[in-house]
């Protein structure tokens, strides 16, 4: 049976069968992120990364990643 890993959007946890996602992939999941939305990537003690569409996210790091959406316009939280 294949790996799955597991990633959050907004503290809903889901499931994904590769190792890498890109920014585009992570918001075609769920609801879905619109593009006039930035895309962040949570990350323990420091501002939120932005992930763009084109860029993988490996989550085969140690922990779940958390991805967050904030308006475009917006600074990077601490969330």
């Amino acid at each position: 049976m294949a790996k799955k890993f597991k990633f959050k959007i907004e503290n809903v946890t889901y499931e994904w069968d590769n190792q890498f996602i890109t920014g585009a992939e992570v918001r075609s999941v769920g609801p879905g992120i619109p593009q006039n939305m930035d895309l962040f990537l949570k990350e323990k003690g420091k501002p939120g990364r932005l992930i763009k569409n084109d860029e993988k996210v490996d989550l085969a790091d140690p922990g779940i990643e958390k991805f967050y959406s904030q308006e475009s316009t917006s600074t990077p939280g601490w969330k």
